[in-house]
């Protein structure tokens, strides 16, 4: 507490009817120079605690600001939540279509779409699990350690497709294959689309028993034609095949085997010479070719001498070392198919004066030529 008493500050008020008391003008003097000192340091010490109340009101202010902001934020969000609970069911599934990843097969994974929209809410879950687009391509991968525990999310996975048909791709080993084969068994009728790599299975032909809905069938192994006849009873319902043979009699021999096809996609060089029995597939219309850059041999010899494709609409060749022109042009007349694109690409050589022959040939006909720089594109 500030002590401000002095002698003179006790004396009796001033009575000019007294006689004036001497006072000492020096000590006097020397109180007020002080008493203004100390004035200076409270007035100081006010400016200081005013700069101070006005940080705390500024803080104050910056606080509540911060306050509306979030509450702000949390009715927005509560809203959009509320907005996203109303959500017709079809319209949040048609949403959830778009969350898938763009890859052909999924894989299981937590973090990802299908399984990350189970994990959000109860209603979002119930629409996911209740969809069987969301779980209907799979990609099943074999490990050697723990196959119980991934035998049984496969298993989870599978039932959600609810007897739709099932997009699915396998690499499949000796060891291995009577366990996928167990896990597969109660949905082996609704695949109609699969991948499968048995590069490293003795006996292939013992994998594919009872795909009675098989359509698509992609392998990306060699086929020899004794394979190829193994396989017979699987090959009658398919519609679209990816594979490699590198025989041109192999080749015709799928077609054979295969009289519903529409798309056929095969990767290899045709290497092996000899006459081939005429053949008409009526049925198929797209048919891409895919050779070997470098390699020397004929890729396409005497298939169209043998070939007729009275449907055919799509047609790419890829990395072939020689074109038989004059033999296509025979192929073309001999068809007499609506051919609509004829893509050439890689090392195949063509001029434009071959394109426009095709062109000719064929009313409506667009032919596109590639090669490392350009795309050179014709039309009827």
């Amino acid at each position: 507490m500030l002590d401000l008493d002095t002698p003179y500050s006790r004396a009796a008020p001033f009575n000019p009817n007294q006689c004036p008391i001497e006072l000492e003008d020096q000590s006097i003097n020397a109180i007020i120079t002080e008493r203004n000192h100390q004035l200076n340091t409270v007035l100081h010490e006010i400016s200081d605690l005013e700069t101070i109340m006005n940080g705390i009101q500024n803080l104050h202010q910056q606080l509540v600001e911060k306050k509306n902001k979030i509450i702000e934020s949390i009715n927005s969000h509560k809203r959009l939540k509320l907005a996203l609970w109303r959500l017709p069911t079809e319209i949040l599934s048609y949403i959830f279509v778009y969350c898938l990843p763009e890859d052909r097969y999924l894989s299981p994974a937590s973090r990802r779409a299908p399984i990350l929209l189970t994990r959000i809410c109860r209603r979002w879950r119930e629409v996911a699990v209740g969809m069987p687009s969301l779980w209907c391509r799979l990609r099943v991968a074999v490990e050697h350690s723990d196959w119980q525990k991934q035998a049984f999310c496969y298993d989870v996975w599978l039932k959600r497709t609810l007897g739709h048909p099932l997009s699915l791709a396998l690499r499949c080993y000796n060891n291995w294959t009577p366990l996928v084969r167990s896990l597969l068994h109660p949905y082996i009728h609704q695949i109609s689309s699969l991948k499968i790599d048995f590069e490293q299975v003795e006996q292939p032909e013992c994998v594919f028993k009872d795909f009675s809905a098989l359509q698509e069938l992609i392998i990306p192994n060699h086929i020899t034609f004794k394979l190829l006849c193994s396989f017979a009873p699987l090959w009658a319902h398919l519609t679209k095949v990816e594979l490699l043979v590198d025989k041109p009699d192999a080749f015709l021999h799928l077609l054979r085997l295969c009289p519903n096809l529409s798309s056929l996609k095969n990767y290899a060089n045709f290497f092996q010479k000899k006459s081939l029995r005429p053949f008409t597939h009526p049925k198929l219309q797209s048919l891409r070719l895919y050779g070997d850059p470098w390699s020397s041999r004929e890729p396409l010899w005497g298939m169209f001498d043998a070939l007729s494709l009275p449907n055919l609409c799509v047609l790419h060749v890829w990395n072939t070392s020689t074109w038989p022109h004059e033999e296509f042009k025979t192929f073309l007349i001999r068809s007499a198919c609506p051919l609509e694109s004829l893509v050439f690409g890689g090392t195949v050589i063509m001029t434009v004066e071959q394109q426009a022959e095709y062109v000719a040939l064929v009313p409506f006909l667009k032919v596109v030529a590639w090669n490392s720089s350009h795309a050179l594109i014709r039309y009827k």
